[in-house]
């Protein structure tokens, strides 16, 4: 899957990892520059506000690595439905190889 389409894809999924939830909001943030993107958890708890990077995806060649996922519903499923290929994700928080 060429780069183009691989971005493409990250940034949708992660769309659907952002807004409202029960005592939180969660935000996308990118770096276009450097090819990273994050979400961002910002969380009323009792009386604490709690904020936390939940998820950190970069892309790098033709390859998606993704550094931190902290969610029930991961990243590496979401792509791989959408089509992309087990051999474009590297699941670099699982210990795989980083691309060189």
């Amino acid at each position: 899957m060429d780069t183009v389409t691989l971005k493409e894809i990250v940034l949708e999924e992660l769309q659907g990892y952002t807004g409202e939830g029960l005592n939180d909001f969660a935000y996308l943030t990118t770096n276009e520059a450097e090819q990273i993107y994050t979400i961002v958890d910002i969380a009323q708890v009792r009386d604490k506000r709690l904020v936390g990077t939940v998820l950190v995806a970069r892309l790098t060649g033709d390859q998606i690595v993704i550094e931190l996922d902290r969610h029930d519903k991961l990243l590496v499923d979401a792509l791989q439905a959408r089509g992309v290929p087990e051999d474009q994700i590297v699941l670099a928080y699982r210990g795989d190889a980083l691309p060189v």
